[in-house]
């Protein structure tokens, strides 16, 4: 059984997601208030980010927001939150929501929560913890992802809850039992420094595994805000990645990815077709104000 005191939360920054996904994350803020449980999330102010933080606060709770401040979501710090911590960049910010949690919920989002969904599913597989990581999969959201690593040899579904709604999250961890693992010690792995690294090469993902599709969530994250111009592909013979592209299609559907997100990558059946779409891959500039965050006021809530 776990024991709950402080949950972190990964959710999408859109400003333009469906009610549906807005509603859900401000009663989630809710329940975690009401609950007396900490609410640690990525601190800002916009889209789904900013329901669950008013959310919780308006029922009492404390809040914490992780946000890097070399980045441009400095400059949508929500505020009145109970307790702002400043990192150096996104790697720090992910590290620290980490560090700080009894256990992990994951709503919709966009490149960004799904990083650091499966990082935590990723240092699941390597004993790195043991903690639980509930995926609400709100109107499916996330089942092609889910149908994607349930086909892979590295996923680990001790690690992971699914439930189709927010009234099912605590019910769920409280029920959950830790699996049965030596814990390793030492550092955890991520991605950043390789993907950051002054080239031009392609970054291409040509095997299907968690670690794989954690480091490419990671590289798409990144280029989304600019830190590298690298061009991204999917060697997808025989369809073996087509769970996560269809993944992708969803969150563009929904918003949760922009117009432009969609050109930062391509994907194709053979070697040749790839290499063809990515020497033609340009880069893209997104202004995140104006074509994801939105409006900078949370929507008041009785």
């Amino acid at each position: 059984m776990t024991i709950l005191k402080t949950l972190t939360v990964y959710l999408g920054s859109s400003g333009r997601a469906r009610p549906v996904f807005q509603d859900a994350a401000a009663a989630l803020g809710k329940i975690i208030g009401e609950s007396g449980y900490n609410l640690v999330y990525g601190g800002m102010d916009a889209g789904l980010m900013g329901q669950i933080a008013a959310g919780a606060l308006q029922a009492g709770g404390k809040v914490t927001g992780i946000i890097p401040k070399r980045l441009q979501d400095s400059e949508r710090i929500l505020k009145g939150l109970s307790e702002t911590v400043l990192v150096e960049d996104l790697w720090q910010r992910k590290k620290k929501m980490f560090e700080l949690a009894d256990a992990i919920v994951s709503l919709p989002g966009g490149f960004g929560t799904l990083d650091e969904t499966l990082e935590v599913l990723y240092w699941g597989k390597l004993k790195l913890h043991t903690m639980p990581l509930v995926l609400v999969n709100i109107e499916n959201y996330w089942a092609p992802l889910i149908g994607f690593l349930r086909t892979q040899r590295d996923f680990d579904q001790r690690f992971l809850i699914v439930v189709d709604s927010i009234d099912e999250i605590i019910p769920a961890l409280k029920a959950w039992d830790a699996p049965s693992i030596q814990k390793q010690e030492g550092s955890f792995p991520h991605f950043e420094g390789e993907i950051l690294r002054k080239t031009g090469e392609p970054i291409i993902i040509d095997t299907p595994s968690v670690e794989n599709a954690y480091y490419v969530a990671c590289a798409l994250g990144l280029k989304q805000l600019g830190k590298h111009a690298r061009p991204i592909g999917f060697l997808n013979k025989g369809g073996q990645f087509d769970g996560l592209l269809e993944w992708f299609k969803a969150a563009h559907r929904e918003n949760f990815i922009t117009d432009k997100c969609v050109l930062l990558y391509d994907a194709a059946p053979d070697e040749k077709t790839l290499k063809d779409l990515l020497e033609n891959q340009h880069a893209v500039a997104i202004d995140l104000h104006k074509e994801k965050w939105g409006e900078r006021r949370i929507k008041d809530r009785p």
